[in-house]
């Protein structure tokens, strides 16, 4: 690699991110974390860049990090600003993104190693992102339950532990979503049994299935959709933004992480078809692109787009211009200004918009493979429990209590 002086470095690095639009405060403050870089390099008697170098002061500063001398956001920084002069110096340039911590750093060397194996077998057996993410998550549970609460190695499980291990890792998830923890544990004592990790399968400790779902499914009226709608100020650029993504849920039924997702090639809008592959199963959708929602996309495309080469629509407010990482927060907002679902803050997220399209449907009678495949699902099992939904025909079905005696003490 060609040397460089650190100083001239810093000055290439200052105009990479200029295009970005950061404000001055944040340029700013790159620029104090560059001084401290320097004054490290000048401590060491270093003019031109060093990456060695430069590792050391991030590990000096994560260090100062852990001991209490430094605070959380400034050491962030640093490490931040070191990362772009680092890929300044690699490639020339910088784009902007996520500097996220390993979330297995507290695993021990074997543990993570494990950790890593898993997640290439999950995708050679083609498990989804989604998927891959959510048993990442459960496994590194275990794995850190295992090396903080128990005296034992991975090879010398029981199957009188797992209970324990469910115990602890079920406090983290709610009761609903225990059947879909127990799934990614039992996949991932079956990787420790096939690989012969284990001597014995674990699998047989996990229990077949956790609570169900048993609630009937939340939806949203007409009128509360309306009045969702109205709320939402369309003289703004973020109002603009999320009516384009509140309308498009309430029209669709789209999931939340594939409006994020999605593209601006994967709109055709000469065919008025929105075409994209599913987030969640990997599976192809296409679905009618209706004119409310196309006017809605194209006031948000043309008038508050921000202009970026990101390929994704919705995009952020501030620069840099990038996807959005979620929306709840977005449709929470809005239903609360509206004053709609104010005794339960559970259901108040872009799935309510998805609930409420299936429940419509079912109103309509129209069949329920028709409904499966329109939301995407990849069996009409996935469908069924919308059924929930359909007061009308499930008064239909109600029994009487005719034949059954009782006295009218009993009824009091």
């Amino acid at each position: 690699m060609e040397k460089i002086l650190l100083v001239d470095l810093i000055g290439k690095a200052k105009k990479a991110i200029a295009p970005l639009g950061h404000s001055k405060s944040t340029v700013y403050q790159y620029g104090l974390s560059w001084d401290e870089l320097a004054l490290f390099f000048n401590q060491n008697n270093q003019e031109t860049f060093s990456e060695a170098l430069a590792h050391q002061f991030v590990e000096q500063t994560t260090d100062d990090f852990k001991k209490g001398r430094l605070k959380a956001w400034r050491f962030k920084l640093y490490r931040l600003a070191t990362n772009i002069l680092l890929e300044v110096y690699q490639t020339g340039g910088y784009k902007w993104k996520q500097h996220c911590a390993d979330p297995n750093t507290h695993l021990l060397t074997a543990h993570k190693k494990l950790h890593e194996a898993f997640q290439g077998y999950l995708i050679q057996n083609g498990k989804s992102h989604k998927t891959r993410e959510l048993y990442g998550t459960v496994s590194r549970q275990f794995l850190t339950w295992l090396q903080t609460e128990q005296n034992i190695t991975v090879s010398n499980l029981e199957l009188k532990n797992i209970p324990a291990a469910i115990a602890a890792i079920g406090q983290s998830y709610q009761r609903t979503s225990m059947r879909t923890m127990l799934s990614a544990l039992r996949n991932f004592l079956s990787f420790l049994w096939l690989t012969k990790v284990t001597t014995i399968n674990l699998t047989d400790a996990v229990p077949s299935s956790g609570v169900r779902k048993s609630a009937v499914v939340p939806t949203l009226t007409t009128d509360e959709e309306v009045k969702m709608l109205n709320i939402i100020d369309r003289s703004t650029l973020a109002g603009k933004r999320n009516y384009a993504m509140v309308l498009l849920a309430m029209r669709t039924g789209l999931r939340s992480v594939d409006i994020i997702n999605l593209k601006l090639k994967d709109i055709d809008w000469r065919k008025n078809t929105i075409s994209i592959v599913q987030q969640k199963n990997c599976r192809p959708l296409s679905l009618p692109l209706l004119s409310e929602v196309g006017n809605a996309l194209v006031e948000y495309i043309l008038q508050a787009r921000p202009k970026s080469d990101e390929p994704y629509i919705f995009l952020k407010l501030f620069p840099p211009f990038s996807k959005l990482a979620g929306c709840y927060n977005i449709s929470r907002r809005i239903i609360d200004k509206a004053g709609i679902r104010q005794q339960d803050d559970r259901f108040k997220g872009f799935h309510l918009f998805r609930h409420s399209v299936a429940a419509k449907m079912l109103n309509n009678e129209i069949n329920l493979s028709v409904i499966s495949s329109t939301l995407g699902h990849s069996s009409t099992e996935s469908s069924k429990h919308y059924l929930s939904t359909d007061s009308v025909h499930l008064k239909a079905c109600a029994l009487t209590l005719k034949g059954i005696e009782v006295s009218k003490e009993e009824l009091l």
